[in-house]
């Protein structure tokens, strides 16, 4: 006799990292991942190369980023799952990364944020590095990218990228 399932939420959050949050037209550009994996719903900035992209490190500045990466069906993990949650998943080095640069998708916020906060990189060394957050997090502060509503520490919460990530730097004298 068959066992009935009364739940679904066994392997099934809300939302996952980079996913797309709604049917909004969105701004999304491929660019191929250089240096290292590029995992899902984390700020990207740009690579060496033309057309390329890399994830953030401690050295990262506001101007650096250039969006966030977008979760895509057709990568595949590029390590054996143990457990449902405790393997990579990303865009590896010189696949074709699909890249955020204007509407809603879903990240994780590392320390909680309120709604109309501005996202916070994390440019810290370790396993958020290039994640979001907001508040008092160490990290650099991406001024026209908000969170839509509130969000719990450690949980995904929805973001609204509007085209500008950062404050253009001011002109120098003679330019």
């Amino acid at each position: 006799m068959a066992i009935a399932q009364n739940n679904f939420t066994l392997y099934r959050g809300k939302a996952y990292e980079g996913q797309i949050s709604t049917t909004d037209v969105v701004e999304v550009v491929s660019r191929v991942v250089e240096s290292a994996l590029v995992p899902f719903g984390r700020a990207v900035i740009r690579g060496t190369a033309a057309r390329s992209c890399a994830p953030v490190t401690a050295a990262t500045t506001a101007e650096d980023i250039i969006g966030f990466s977008v979760r895509s069906l057709a990568e595949f993990s590029n390590s054996s799952p143990t457990n449902p949650d405790a393997y990579a998943t990303g865009y590896p080095v010189s696949h074709v990364a699909s890249i955020l640069h204007r509407g809603p998708m879903f990240a994780l916020c590392v320390d909680g944020a309120n709604a109309g906060d501005a996202v916070i990189v994390i440019t810290a060394d370790g396993d958020n590095l290039g994640r979001l957050s907001a508040g008092s997090a160490a990290g650099v502060t991406l001024n026209f990218v908000r969170w839509v509503d509130d969000v719990v520490a450690g949980e995904v919460g929805e973001i609204r990228v509007d085209g500008v990530l950062a404050t253009p730097a001011a002109p120098s004298a003679g330019n």
